[in-house]
């Protein structure tokens, strides 16, 4: 997630004292007891309403918002929450709105859906019913439920939904919201998992708002929160796990290495030798006061163990020093990280990732160094790589941008060892610069001249945000539109192969830094587990990892289809899901319901083929026919059948598809100055039809 503080170092470079103050950068702030005049930019003179200073703010404006109630009647809540305006709660006249506190100062919105609760919590916001429901101090602040509705059961991803959420390729197993952790947080930030050596149980390791929980998710369906380690409240909270082997007790130690922004937080370290009962906070490492995010090079992410023959090295990254390049830890004695050395240019890292070189290109790298140790550095303006070998005397290898450069926030290599490739995220070009989603991929053949491509296009505008390789998969938090998994066979050109979208609001995929925050897709027993900042951790079975084992699922993509009647032709899509082994086909036909054949459609029959290894959809295309007659609207059926090539049936085998009516209403009844049964029995022979259709078509719990 972006990090303020690349802004923060450039103003304090430049001038400190109008650093210290906001209304230099936009801030706009609202008050009660303020005047809805001027433009807001003053906090000793505030507006009084969030209706009117959203009306003056521009794109990337911050409105800050202190104690009391206010009415957001009115207010369109997609464009509040996840518009380019960000309205935080929590100020106060006291720190001059320096810093929102949100557990001192009470900003309480009402004339909201209690469904926006969890992401008004994120800003900063109580939730009350009504003014009369805030005057009896009945607010929420930790959101209750989630915005989804609790699964009981692990659900199926299948015809595209699993329960209520899009997806493909990805069962849902289950969801622990934030109201469900014990220290009921009010966000979530990054995660990452391993697994207990000493006794295989797996776990995940969630960064929240006011600590760090590890669960127990050997069972997925029935995950367990064994503690939660607190920690200086703070939306971002980065996770890394090491496990070592202790010789003198012949067992495995496991450590989690905790960093945030939040002011005098240091680095925290937990001992999780005490699972699966326990883990305690072992030591804090306040070397430096904060810092952004974290990472740990040379292990194998599956177990978080040492490579063979190499050494596993802590990296921090955006700290308060230096100002945020990157220092480095020894993890000699892993509950006490020792410094060591720090990046010799002095400039700001966001994150970080790297690769073991053993082959030619170690000659690249300075003399002797072989194997090479390559750290990629995700520093906002380029993707830069470092030999940091010999880490007193770090070299700068070489570096790359992508076009549109706006913010390069992380990515992952292809491989731990001679990677060919990294993969890496731009986090605020779809933002600022409406783009479609984009994915960049670098060359490494040369490291002192790598290259940059774009290897996939998206078709919205959704941000991505972390990613991380699993063989040729690589897996991306993609915040509103979940988790999307790309197959890099290919790096220069990545196929989208599955998805999970468990952010439900808003309706639509589109750019912003909410919903899914980080993935961890190294688990062996293939769990997959996701933090969504509003919405907890979620537990996943993927089910990509045995495409090429079996030839897969042929169904719809959805439930039911439709189209307007002068359209010409509804298209009907039909995919292949775990599994792409082989060829494959399936056979359809058209089938009567309420509507003509030959008068309302064309009936249509014919085979769908997938060769081995094809992964992508099939339309099925049926012309309909446009007619003036004001009607209800018709049904036909669209059946599949006789797959071959040993494919099984995804969901059902019939779709109901509507033809939607385009020539206007029925008129209303007719007065004929008396009983008007004929008009009531007419009325009464509709809603029947009406009635009679809705209960045939297949019901679809998604809000979207």
């Amino acid at each position: 997630m972006i990090s303020s503080r690349p802004l923060i170092l450039a103003l304090l470079a430049v001038a400190s004292s109008a650093a210290a103050h906001d209304e230099s950068v936009g801030a706009r702030f609202v008050q009660p007891g303020g005047v809805d005049a001027g433009n807001c930019l003053d906090h000793h003179a505030p507006c009084v309403s969030m209706q009117y200073a959203l009306a003056q703010a521009e794109p990337g404006n911050t409105i800050k918002v202190g104690a009391g109630v206010f009415d957001l009647s009115g207010v369109n809540l997609e464009s509040f929450l996840h518009g380019p305006v960000h309205a935080t709660g929590g100020y106060s006249e006291a720190d001059h709105y320096y810093e929102s506190r949100p557990l001192e100062v009470q900003s309480i919105v009402v004339g909201v859906g209690a469904q926006y609760r969890n992401a008004l919590a994120v800003r900063g916001f109580y939730w009350a019913a009504s003014k009369a429901a805030a005057e009896r101090n009945e607010i929420s602040f930790a959101g209750g439920t989630a915005l989804q509705q609790a699964q009981a059961v692990p659900s199926n991803c299948v015809q595209g939904m699993a329960g209520q959420f899009l997806c493909r390729n990805l069962d849902f197993w289950s969801q622990v919201p934030l109201a469900q952790f014990s220290s009921r947080p009010v966000s979530a930030a990054n995660i990452w998992g391993f697994v207990d050596l000493n006794d295989n149980r797996e776990y995940a390791v969630i960064g929240l708002r006011n600590g760090t929980a590890i669960v127990e998710v050997t069972d997925p369906a029935n995950p367990r929160e064994v503690v939660t380690v607190a920690g200086n409240p703070s939306p971002w909270r980065e996770v890394k796990v090491y496990q070592v082997r202790d010789t003198v007790a012949n067992r495995w130690r496991a450590y989690a290495y905790v960093t945030t922004e939040a002011a005098n937080s240091g680095v925290q370290i937990i001992d999780m030798s005490g699972l699966p009962q326990t883990a305690a906070l072992a030591s804090t490492n306040m070397d430096t006061s904060s810092q952004h995010t974290l990472y740990v090079s040379n292990i194998d992410y599956s177990t978080n163990t040492a490579l063979p023959g190499a050494t596993p090295m802590l990296f921090v990254a955006g700290s308060n020093l230096s100002p945020g390049s990157w220092r480095a830890y020894s993890l000699a004695n892993p509950a006490f990280p020792q410094f060591v050395a720090s990046a010799p240019s002095g400039g700001y890292m966001h994150d970080s990732t790297s690769l073991l070189v053993t082959d030619a290109r170690a000659a690249q790298c300075a003399p002797g160094h072989n194997p090479c140790e390559v750290l990629a550095d995700f520093n906002v303006e380029q993707v830069q790589l470092w030999d940091v070998t010999n880490k007193l005397q770090p070299v700068l290898l070489g570096a790359a941008t992508n076009p549109d450069n706006r913010y390069i926030h992380s990515g992952w290599p292809t491989a731990t060892t001679n990677a060919s490739h990294l993969i890496f995220h731009d986090e605020l070009e779809e933002i600022q610069l409406g783009l479609p989603t984009r994915l960049y991929t670098m060359d490494l053949s040369n490291l002192r001249a790598p290259t940059v491509q774009v290897s996939h296009t998206g078709q919205t505008t959704t941000t991505d945000h972390n990613g991380y390789m699993r063989g040729t998969n690589y897996y991306v938090s993609h915040y509103r539109r979940g988790i999307v998994v790309y197959d890099a066979v290919n790096p220069n050109a990545l196929v989208e192969i599955a998805s999970f979208d468990n952010y439900v609001i808003p309706i639509t995929n589109s750019a912003g830094t909410d919903g899914a925050w980080g993935v961890y897709p190294f688990l062996p027993s293939g769990t997959l587990l996701v933090s969504d900042i509003e919405n907890g951790l979620f537990v996943l079975r993927d089910q990509t990892r045995n495409l090429d084992a079996v030839s897969g699922r042929l169904g719809f993509t959805a439930p039911t289809a439709s189209g307007a009647e002068n359209a010409g032709t509804i298209n009907v899509r039909v995919q292949r899901t775990i599994g792409r082994a082989g060829a494959v086909s399936l056979q359809y036909t058209t089938g009567a319901g309420s509507a003509t054949e030959g008068v309302d459609y064309t009936s249509t029959s014919g085979t769908l083929s997938w060769a081995a290894g094809d992964f992508s959809d099939k339309v099925i295309t049926i012309p309909v026919k446009d007619d003036t007659e004001v009607e209800i609207g018709d049904m036909f059926t669209l059946t599949l059948s006789a797959l071959t090539g040993g494919a099984t049936l995804d969901g059902s085998s019939t779709m109901n598809v509507a033809i939607n009516d385009n020539d206007g209403s029925y008129p209303p009844p007719m007065d004929r100055g008396g009983g008007g049964s004929s008009d009531f029995a007419l009325l009464a022979l509709l809603t029947g039809v009406l009635l009679a259709r809705f209960a045939a078509r297949p019901r679809r719990t998604t809000l979207r």
